[in-house]
């Protein structure tokens, strides 16, 4: 396979461990992703794994039909020093199938969960940041990721599935638990943690959906249980598979974007200047934002049945690791990668971060996670004339990236306002 011939397996394999088990790789990958794409842009590890850092590289391994999760027969190889994992045989969320079982399912979600809905409850999701902001005023500050960030998607996912938001502050902590399942440096403390979280929000939207089959609310989940097509529905288990995985990513991701964007944001407050100069670049901003410091920055495709890729014939259960926050810094395709430049997207044809994935798995909230930034973004920067971060909270150390690495986002981030 080319690109690989020179490559020493060990060294790479060696820095790739760093980067993802150890704090030191996780709080700033970037300048030894830039050492992996210049000495390993695409090597097949001791396990037998293919890491690819390129951004076309993982554009066509995302985007390839042949390719996608892991299926009951097959083993995921230890990439990270973990034991090797198998597939669940009876999971019933669209995130781990493939077709012809993720497009049926996708397909029914979807019909509910559409960027209509979304636009259509902006308004109210304005309404929900207000109280945070007009704390933020009163107090001159406080920590964006605890009062903000979480808060805010938590609220907007809340609001739009039909979860109460008074009395279910029980249940975060089990969603925080449960994304170890797709962590690539969960350990198996962390794992075992996750799969208690999973049975603990299993038991949570059981009893919410049976409430709502008596009581429906017109909102996202009422909607799913009452969704079909061509005689079609989600079974039982799909149902509740599929809420946990709207609720889940409704917000986690999006809170990494909003902490992460905001970081860059305090960090280049010439580039805040330009944003608040010029409102217009926001839409922009945001894809710089999750092309910066993206908040997923790994995915993994398996081979579904014998393809051709990169020189190479692969047979079924090859497992390809998608570095997508290393393609989103490639030289070959981003002039400047490292520079933050709220302006890169604006009236340009540069290539879209690989941040929300591509091909069938797609994240189906994108549109929701983008608008909410802008709602975030743009509130702050209208609402205070001055936002710098709160270096005396945090000792004058930077701001600390949380001890995960598939899923990116900061502990803390406390900020003064005026």
């Amino acid at each position: 396979m080319t690109d690989t011939t020179t490559t020493d397996v060990d060294a790479a394999d060696r820095l790739l461990r760093s980067i993802v088990t150890t704090d030191e790789g996780r709080q700033d990958p970037y300048p030894a992703y830039a050492r992996l794409r210049a000495d390993a842009p695409r090597w097949r590890t001791a396990a037998g794994s293919i890491v690819l850092t390129r951004y076309d590289d993982c554009m066509e391994v995302l985007r390839h039909p042949r390719l996608g999760r892991a299926e009951p027969d097959m083993e995921i190889p230890s990439t990270f020093g973990q034991r090797a994992e198998r597939r669940r045989e009876n999971t019933s969320t669209m995130l781990l199938l493939n077709p012809p079982d993720h497009t049926r399912l996708r397909g029914l979600v979807s019909r509910a969960f559409t960027p209509r809905r979304v636009e259509e409850g902006r308004p109210g999701f304005e309404a929900l940041l207000e109280p945070v902001l007009e704390r933020f005023a009163a107090t001159g500050g406080g920590d964006i990721m605890a009062e903000l960030a979480v808060p805010f998607p938590v609220a907007v996912i809340s609001e739009l599935l039909g979860v109460p938001r008074d009395g279910n502050d029980h249940i975060l902590p089990h969603v925080r638990a449960a994304t170890a399942l797709i962590d690539a440096a969960a350990d198996e403390a962390g794992i075992t943690a996750g799969e208690l979280g999973v049975i603990e929000l299993a038991g949570y939207f059981v009893e919410l959906v049976e409430e709502k089959r008596s009581h429906p609310d017109g909102r996202l989940l009422s909607a799913l249980i009452e969704v079909e097509e061509d005689g079609d529905r989600l079974s039982p288990e799909e149902l509740i598979a599929n809420t946990i995985l709207l609720y889940a990513a409704g917000f986690e991701t999006t809170s990494n974007l909003i902490g992460n964007g905001l970081r860059l944001l305090l960090e280049h407050p010439e580039q805040m200047s330009a944003l608040r100069a010029d409102p217009g670049l926001l839409g922009p901003a945001i894809l710089e934002m999750l092309r910066h410091d993206s908040p997923v920055q790994l995915n993994m495709r398996m081979v579904l049945e014998p393809v051709e890729l990169f020189g190479e014939t692969h047979p079924r259960g090859q497992a390809f690791v998608v570095l997508q926050g290393c393609g989103n810094h490639d030289e070959l395709v981003y002039e400047q990668p490292e520079r933050f430049d709220v302006t890169r997207f604006a009236g340009s044809d540069a290539a879209q971060p690989l941040s929300f994935g591509w091909g069938a798995h797609h994240c189906l909230g994108a549109h929701l996670a983008r608008a909410e930034g802008e709602i975030v973004f743009r509130s702050l920067l209208e609402r205070f004339d001055d936002l710098q971060l709160d270096t005396r909270a945090l000792g004058g150390a930077r701001p600390h990236y949380r001890p995960s690495f598939t899923l990116r986002g900061l502990d803390a981030l406390p900020v003064q306002v005026d």
